[in-house]
């Protein structure tokens, strides 16, 4: 089956709708292709140039560049032998083990991100082309995501050295954490690295990976649909306003430009940041998207992502809002410390919603509706009618699951029920499946992101039997790992998780048994992991 053989629904953009026979038609494309076939193997990919690693997508494990392969081509930096064998394996109908994380979902009968990314336009309006090859020839991507250095000035709970140099001086200067230590089975959790002096290629050092970036850049630029920016934080790295420069040198109507940022550098780089995206945001890309992260309100924000000033954060996500053109987005990582802040970020995050929507310009009431209709009214009376107006404030909400000690999975039904439940009900009240009204609530993709993360909650409650290997390994052992990871992080930053988090004194006394039962190996399980 080709492309041109399936019937799919468009908007007025040109854009793929979420129409559920969209995604039914596209899976079949893809299965009719190969049981494995994904178009984003080929089309997408991110890169981590501070470390010399890649991976196609964000779910398969990182791989490393070999040098040898990069000196004799630097096309290597999307064409190393490993993706190559891949792409092969996807064309004779095999599923690489990489790809495990969408096979897993498969299996439970659900779609995974093999259907959602080989829906985008950036992999779709290639397939023909992709099927005709063999795997082995070089590939030029429409979608890339590039980190230049893992320079960081905040260590969030749930990240590492290999992403923020604020972790690696944390850990030099008060050695590894250690969780767990000393117990009878030694099952412990470490965050560390036993080689941080070359954990990464520093900015002022000679880069061979950054090197071939930019021989490569200016060969695939004009075919690139979506480019993004991510870190570390990327707004301490001189390659991204080099990079944002090259745009404006070089306009490309058809590029969604994107870049992630904390919000949380210093004056006088924000500042030449703002300065570089106002030349850029409007006629030299056909988007510019800014990310940012926070994982909960006020300071239980603070507590999670170190470094940062919440109220910092707030001012300067207002300033991009109010930049228009921009569109701005919180990405939300949610997590058991989530939990309880979860629903004032969102009763923010609608404020804002309200307050910035009308930032974009509409050009559609100009062009389809009659002058009579259109005489006497405001312009903002008639943006407010617009069903085509881009939304320039948005959510996304990933689930972490890594470290496992920070899954909200572990969270107790007390929390559940306190919390949990009522931020979906408000979430889902809010929601409006109205185009003409999008500026009043949060989009139906935002809010099915939290359905399935409190879905996947209570089906915790309904499969986990206590005193079973599952319960045991999925809430008890990682609530034993938390308690020691909060009082080890309190120890080292002069924190103190309950003073910050006093709601969820109960659920923390439930870690402290759960570490008890662990120490004393009240339940005995084999083969735990």
């Amino acid at each position: 089956m080709k492309k041109n053989d399936i019937k799919l629904l468009k908007d007025k953009n040109g854009e793929l709708t979420s129409d559920p026979s969209n995604v039914e038609n596209v899976q079949k494309l893809l299965n009719n292709t190969g049981c494995g076939f994904c178009l984003a193997k080929f089309t997408q990919v991110t890169m981590h140039l501070g470390t010399g690693h890649v991976h196609s997508c964000h779910h398969p494990k990182m791989h490393k560049i070999p040098l040898d392969e990069l000196k004799e081509d630097y096309r290597a930096l999307f064409n190393t032998k490993h993706l190559k064998t891949a792409r092969k394996e996807m064309l004779n109908n095999q599923k690489p083990s990489e790809c495990d994380y969408c096979w897993r979902i498969e299996d439970d009968n659900n779609i995974s991100d093999r259907s959602f990314k080989s829906m985008k336009s950036w992999a779709l309006d290639r397939h023909d082309d992709i099927i005709a090859s063999t795997g082995d020839e070089n590939i030029t991507p429409t979608y890339l995501e590039v980190s230049f250095s893992n320079a960081c000035n905040m260590s969030c709970l749930y990240c590492g050295p290999e992403f923020s140099t604020t972790w690696v001086n944390d850990l030099k200067q008060k050695g590894p954490m250690k969780v767990l230590e000393g117990l009878a089975d030694n099952e412990r959790w470490v965050q560390g690295w036993q080689d941080l002096d070359n954990l990464a290629y520093k900015n002022k050092d000679y880069n061979p990976y950054i090197e071939a970036f930019w021989k490569w850049f200016p060969e695939i630029y004009s075919k690139l649909e979506h480019y993004r920016i991510t870190g570390g934080e990327p707004l301490m790295s001189k390659e991204t306003f080099k990079t944002m420069d090259w745009i404006f040198e070089n306009p490309n109507d058809k590029l969604d430009f994107s870049i992630n940022t904390n919000l949380g550098v210093v004056d006088s780089i924000w500042d030449r940041f703002i300065d570089k995206l106002v030349t850029i945001k409007d006629n030299k890309v056909k988007s510019v998207t800014i990310y940012t992260s926070v994982e909960g309100y006020g300071e239980r924000a603070e507590y999670v992502r170190r470094g940062l000033d919440f109220e910092v954060f707030k001012k300067r996500y207002e300033q991009l809002a109010s930049l228009g053109n921009v569109k701005v987005v919180i990405m939300a990582a949610y997590n058991v410390l989530s939990i309880t802040s979860f629903g004032k970020l969102l009763e923010w995050q609608l404020e804002m919603k309200k307050k910035y929507h009308f930032n974009t310009p509409v050009l559609w009431w100009e062009e389809n509706l009659p002058f009579s209709f259109r005489e006497g009214m405001s312009n903002n009376e008639l943006k407010k009618r617009s069903p085509s107006h881009v939304v320039p404030l948005g959510l996304d909400i990933p689930y972490l699951r890594h470290p496992r000690f920070l899954d909200a999975q572990i969270s107790t039904d007390k929390l559940v029920q306190d919390y949990m439940l009522p931020t979906m009900d408000y979430m889902a009240a809010n929601t409006i499946d109205n185009k003409w009204q999008m500026h009043l609530s949060f989009e139906l993709n935002e809010m099915y992101k939290l359905k399935s993360i409190t879905e996947h909650r209570l089906k915790i409650s309904w499969t986990t039997k206590p005193g079973t290997a599952e319960h045991y390994k999925t809430v008890i052992k990682p609530r034993a790992e938390l308690y020691d990871f909060l009082n080890v992080k309190d120890s080292r930053d002069g924190t103190n998780f309950l003073e910050t988090f006093p709601e969820m004194a109960e659920f923390y006394e439930e870690c402290r048994l759960a570490k008890e039962v662990v120490k004393s190996k009240i339940i005995t399980v084999d083969n735990v992991v």
